[in-house]
């Protein structure tokens, strides 16, 4: 974790609940999506998290991003389990975000177990979902829980990023909710902006993991929400969110969460 950004977020964060949120638009996506008082239900995703930690099974994990791309280790499915991203309260944001902007087309760059795939189908069964994992014992792993968990609206596809992100965008152009959540470096984070800027429409969103994860991707995150194209940006401790909307006033949010 980049720490300095962590504190600086600490101590510039408001806009808790949404207050001071003059956007009308805005405003309802604090209300209704980032802290929602309705109940969902988060049981196939946590149901599955939870199987997860409690499995002795091993697999050969590829690694690729700023860990090191191309070394394979022998890891324990609970432990890549209890390490995910995409469980607890962020998950659960993932859940509400889908189901409040109800996309036509998801694309999800890191499945891993597909946890946070899961989170997203469970928001908006009748979106189209394309998930991308380099890593495909882990895809394994997370297409058994789409089918256990009955989540039928899910391609996935095992290939790096940089290959296919370009592709998947240029035939969906209804993409309206984008989740990158892997290879966590400057530049490639950096790239699949650039990409998606090719194809951004008013409607889409997207959503970055680990923005404060280090120096780099603090870095690569400040680029992007200060690019032109990018009109309102919302900031939590760990996830920054973008739209793409020239209807909205450009703004860049920091709120805790």
């Amino acid at each position: 974790m980049n720490f300095l950004f962590a504190i600086k977020h600490f101590f510039c964060a408001g806009y808790y609940k949404g207050h001071r949120v003059h956007s009308p638009n805005i405003y309802n996506f604090f209300e209704k999506a980032i802290f929602s008082k309705k109940q969902f239900d988060y049981s196939a995703a946590e149901n599955a998290n939870n199987a997860l930690k409690k499995s002795k099974q091993k697999i050969q994990s590829l690694s690729i991003g700023a860990k090191g791309t191309g070394k394979i280790t022998e890891k324990k499915v609970s432990d890549i389990a209890k390490k995910s991203s995409s469980c607890g309260r962020y998950g659960r944001l993932l859940q509400r975000i889908s189901a409040f902007l109800q996309p036509s087309t998801i694309v999800e760059l890191g499945t891993s177990l597909g946890i946070g795939t899961i989170y997203l189908a469970s928001g908006c069964e009748s979106a189209k979902i394309i998930t991308v994992e380099g890593c495909s014992e882990t895809l394994k792993i997370a297409k058994q829980n789409f089918i256990k968990f009955n989540k039928q609206n899910i391609e996935t596809i095992n290939a790096n990023f940089n290959d296919v992100l370009e592709p998947i965008l240029k035939q969906n152009t209804n993409t309206s909710l984008i989740f990158v959540d892997g290879n966590h470096t400057y530049d490639d984070t950096i790239s699949y902006f650039s990409t998606i800027c090719k194809y951004a429409n008013d409607n889409l969103v997207v959503i970055f993991d680990d923005i404060n994860w280090s120096k780099g991707m603090t870095k690569a995150w400040r680029k992007i929400q200060n690019t032109s194209q990018v009109v309102v940006s919302v900031e939590t401790a760990r996830m920054g969110i973008i739209f793409f909307n020239k209807a909205l006033t450009k703004k860049n949010y920091c709120t805790r969460y």
